[in-house]
């Protein structure tokens, strides 16, 4: 009896650690992986500091404004992709005229999550 107890106890203390590896980043559901933000000159670091926001985001929203959230940074962020060179650097006028309504409208409407977020209106 003691044996099985053990060996539950041993398998939980390994399983439980490498669940958290396996876990997803928020991220990946909005760029896919790290290779997309580094194919546009970010870093590692800079995927780290996204995930970072998208975390602190989820703590301070309530489960159906961070859904919403997360839908409406995936938008935006596929807009700030197209305009976003490999060095990094954007080029706004890539964008239709279609497009950088639609740009305005998500930033518009992602603003009242931000100020909840970090006091800040600004993505």
């Amino acid at each position: 009896m003691k044996k099985r107890i053990l060996a539950g106890i041993a398998a939980v203390a390994i399983l439980i650690p490498s669940a958290a590896f396996a876990a997803s980043y928020l991220a990946d559901d909005i760029f896919g992986s790290a290779a997309t933000i580094e194919q546009r000159g970010g870093t590692q670091e800079d995927y780290q500091e996204i995930e970072g926001m998208l975390q602190e985001a989820q703590g301070k929203l309530t489960e159906d404004e961070f859904k919403e959230y997360m839908e409406l940074t995936k938008q935006l962020m596929q807009l700030k992709l197209k305009i976003t060179n490999e060095n990094g650097v954007k080029h706004e006028e890539k964008l239709s005229k279609e497009e950088q309504q639609q740009f305005e409208q998500l930033a518009s409407k992602l603003a009242p999550y931000f100020e909840k977020i970090n006091g800040s209106s600004k993505p």
